[in-house]
């Protein structure tokens, strides 16, 4: 892939831009962020590239400094903010390739307010071509289920940054049958799937994806194989 060609051609690059995002997000500077963004734009890199290089692992870093108390909970949300109203900025950029005939309805899980994440999938399905339902976050599980039949559903995409939401994500899989709603494929996404790659096994659900990328990747197989 091209901008997988870029990345690797261009560590240093990258490295830059991500320590230059983090540090004016921090500090709250959206100008300097969005200045950041623009300077991705001039060395070449695509929207997918900044979304996957640069809004990503800030989003990473930004959990993990918070978990470990060198920032705090409001430095965390205003990172969280000024990555938001970036990629609302940036939303018309991903240009659906070709239609398909495929929906999704996406969303963070009960209680999960964390929804970075799953709205950068959100945004590559919609590139890909499928109609996209995305639901924010904390989306309680009969209302997400109502949606996903009301909209027809093909797949439904469920988020989970915390370890101690995952019980929801069980409750949501056991609802699908009052939903009338057991043949929905189901994938999950979200730092639990990360560092346990075969979670999606027990929890019930069928697949889950690294990133916006492999969700995407792997939803086609499936249906594919359909």
């Amino acid at each position: 892939m091209q901008s997988d060609q870029k990345r690797s051609e261009a560590p240093d690059l990258l490295l830059e831009l991500r320590t230059k995002y983090l540090d004016a997000t921090i500090r709250g500077s959206g100008r300097q962020a969005d200045e950041v963004v623009t300077t991705a734009f001039d060395k070449q890199l695509t929207v997918n590239d900044i979304y996957m290089d640069i809004f990503q692992p800030t989003g990473y870093s930004i959990g993990k400094l918070w978990q470990t108390n060198q920032v705090s909970v409001a430095q965390e949300h205003l990172v969280t903010a000024i990555i938001e109203r970036q990629m609302g900025d940036l939303h018309s950029l991903f240009k659906p390739k070709e239609a398909k005939s495929k929906t999704l309805v996406i969303g963070a899980v009960d209680r999960e307010n964390h929804r970075v994440g799953v709205r950068m999938v959100a945004d590559f399905f919609e590139q890909d071509g499928w109609t996209v339902h995305y639901l924010g976050a904390a989306v309680p599980t009969k209302t997400f289920l109502a949606m996903a039949r009301e909209m027809e559903a093909d797949l439904i995409g469920l988020s989970s940054q915390m370890i101690f939401h995952l019980e929801a994500i069980t409750d949501f899989v056991h609802q699908l049958d009052d939903f009338g709603l057991s043949g929905i494929p189901i994938m999950a996404g979200g730092m639990p799937f990360i560092q346990q790659p075969e979670l999606y096994t027990k929890l019930g659900v069928h697949f889950s994806g690294i990133d916006a990328r492999e969700a995407v990747f792997n939803s086609n197989q499936i249906f594919k194989q359909s």
